[in-house]
């Protein structure tokens, strides 16, 4: 065989190769995308059966709602900072400070009414700067931040409510307790989040430094800039979810918010949502995921399952769609 023939035979070679690695990044592209449907529907009836249908009555349906309301809102929030390859595991902690500086506002008469959901939402958002302006001025990766801002919070929240809980005057804040006043927040926040990240080029930044962060920052966009932004964003849910679940349990403890990340971060994998960020990342996901935790948790709750090993599950569940999802390359690079 000639010289030509042989390059022309490795190069046959490599198309076939080529061929194989699209299709098996194909079919894991579906895989990802079939599992959060296939989950939703299989643990609805799953949990129908063994409670009986508890878990479809309308009292639970309600509940249900209410759970849902405060991961999908978050979850939204949090695409921002994980399409980008970030991550935040202060989230329930900085719900937890965020209803103890309201709480303790409220009761001390320090402020109006109507000034409650503004201070919440910026008390999370100016933890959120924090956590983004400390990762990118020092360098320090935003997982180790985010533990340390866990701490803080933690901390703070556990001394306020040290001696007791801090009770607020439930009815005067009943009116933000309504199902449609709620819905209506829901709506808002996944439209504004939707066209912001798919439109925008807040979005559009953040999945392009997901993608390659030194490619980014040589086309021209300021990576530390929307790093922040993304984490302003996500802090800004949380105050809002804060100021919500404040509002309708009236009471402020030590366990506040906590366990809160571990939900959102397994609603963003259940979803089928890439933990590297980057162009395959979608909205939708983190929602269908949000959903999924919210009917799991409820679910395993109404069957009677240990509260104690209720994360366990989760963890569970989370190793096993990483596994399922992730993606694994020995140098190739496909498109």
């Amino acid at each position: 065989m000639d010289g030509n023939g042989v390059l022309a035979k490795e190069r046959e070679e490599e198309v076939m190769i080529q061929e194989q690695l699209i299709a098996k990044t194909r079919k894991k592209e579906k895989l990802s995308m079939i599992i959060p449907f296939f989950g939703i529907i299989f643990i609805t009836v799953f949990f129908a059966i063994v409670t009986k249908g508890n878990t479809l009555s309308p009292s639970n349906l309600n509940n249900i709602m209410n759970q849902s309301f405060s991961i999908i809102i978050v979850a939204v929030g949090a695409v921002f900072v994980y399409s980008h390859g970030g991550m935040d595991m202060s989230v329930g902690a900085v719900q937890g400070l965020s209803s103890v500086v309201v709480a303790s506002l409220i009761l001390q008469g320090a402020i109006p009414g109507w000034m409650v959901l503004p201070v919440s939402i910026l008390v999370g958002t100016v933890t959120g700067f924090t956590t983004g302006a400390i990762h990118v001025t020092i360098g320090v990766p935003a997982f180790v931040v985010s533990l340390c801002m866990r701490y803080i919070a933690t901390g703070i929240t556990r001394t306020a409510t040290s001696a007791k809980d801090l009770y607020i005057p439930y009815n005067d804040f009943s009116f933000w307790n309504k199902g449609m006043i709620k819905l209506v927040v829901l709506l808002l926040v996944i439209g504004i989040g939707y066209i912001a990240f798919k439109y925008t080029r807040v979005g559009k930044y953040l999945k392009a430094i997901g993608g390659n962060k030194i490619t980014a920052g040589q086309s021209g966009i300021n990576v530390k800039k929307y790093t922040v932004l993304a984490y302003m964003i996500l802090g800004s849910t949380v105050g809002l979810v804060s100021f919500f679940s404040l509002t309708r349990t009236g009471v402020v403890s030590s366990s506040t918010g906590q366990g809160f990340e571990l939900d959102i971060l397994t609603a963003i994998v259940l979803g089928g949502f890439p933990l590297s960020g980057g162009a395959k990342s979608k909205i939708s996901s983190a929602i269908l995921g949000a959903i999924t935790v919210a009917i799991l948790t409820n679910g395993l709750i109404l069957w009677g399952a240990d509260p104690n090993i209720i994360n366990g599950i989760k963890g569970v569940l989370f190793l096993i769609i990483v596994y399922l999802s992730y993606e694994r390359r020995k140098g190739e690079v496909v498109s």
